[in-house]
């Protein structure tokens, strides 16, 4: 470390705080300067040219006035990757004289030494041959899994605008069918069972699992009216006598041996009824 001057009021010190250095390891070099408050003076910056010395970092700390003198001090972290045995540098400050005039002041030259991670007897090191295969793991390409996946977005975004209402016709008729297949199962396995045993309880029972499906495909409160109020919908008179029959077993307790053909003009009048849905959702 050593001190350069610049008249007898400016002094300019830096140097290196450690000793040596690695390869790509952080190095620090700190750097002062003492000059009148008359002057204007600055530290290296990041845009100054520290080659062949890589920047990485700095810490410069707030000026003190003393007897009229400024003292200004800056901390660098620096990277070497020159395998040089002794490595240089001597950092400068600028005093500015106007906007197109400056004077640099550069700090005495300080080194350090390098330090190999090599052996210092490297000849008598001596590799050994290996030429067994050895399966490595490939690299994930994220940049294009990221292109491929804003391709597909893209053209799922397409196919939804130009095919959506299609797709969703499709979703709903298919759900429909669905629900319409479980529910014609359920009420053929309850006719049979009315058929052997006409009872109260498997007729209520029937009776309300058919007013929810309806609510479900006609999208009315059918659970929640009457059936008074069912047959005044225009499309219902044909259950008049059907109903009526039902009411008769569920609230009268009245025994019917026929009451299976009930439910079974129910199931007539079901099936109709999601054929014309159907259709209405393939038209709409």
């Amino acid at each position: 470390m050593a001190t350069s001057t610049f008249a007898q009021e400016i002094s300019v010190k830096g140097g290196f705080v450690q000793d040596s250095v690695k390869i790509g390891e952080d190095i620090q070099y700190w750097l002062t300067a003492s000059y009148p408050e008359s002057l204007d003076l600055i530290l290296p910056d990041t845009l100054y040219d520290f080659s062949p010395w890589e920047f990485s970092d700095k810490r410069y700390f707030p000026s003190q006035l003393k007897g009229g003198q400024v003292f200004d001090s800056a901390v660098y972290v620096l990277q070497s990757y020159e395998i040089d045995p002794v490595q240089y540098l001597s950092l400068p400050a600028f005093i500015l004289k106007n906007k197109n005039d400056t004077v640099s002041i550069k700090a005495a030259m300080d080194s350090l030494f390098f330090q190999t991670l090599i052996p210092a007897k490297a000849d008598t090191i001596r590799l050994k041959t290996n030429t067994v295969y050895k399966e490595v793991s490939s690299l994930i390409n994220y940049p294009l899994i990221w292109i491929i996946g804003a391709a597909l977005l893209v053209i799922a975004i397409v196919v939804f605008l130009v095919f959506g209402k299609r797709i969703r016709k499709m979703f709903k008729l298919r759900k429909l069918k669905k629900e319409y297949l479980k529910f014609s199962e359920q009420l053929t396995q309850q006719i049979r069972t009315l058929k052997k045993e006409p009872t109260q309880k498997t007729a209520e029972n029937s009776l309300v699992q058919w007013k929810l499906f309806l609510e479900k495909m006609e999208n009315r409160p059918f659970s929640k009216l009457t059936t008074k109020e069912i047959m005044s919908l225009d499309y219902t008179s044909e259950l008049k006598d059907t109903l009526k029959n039902i009411d008769r077993c569920i609230y009268g307790g009245i025994s019917d041996e026929n009451l299976y053909k009930s439910f079974q003009a129910i199931e007539d009048f079901t099936q109709h009824r999601y054929s014309v849905i159907t259709d209405q959702i393939k038209n709409s």
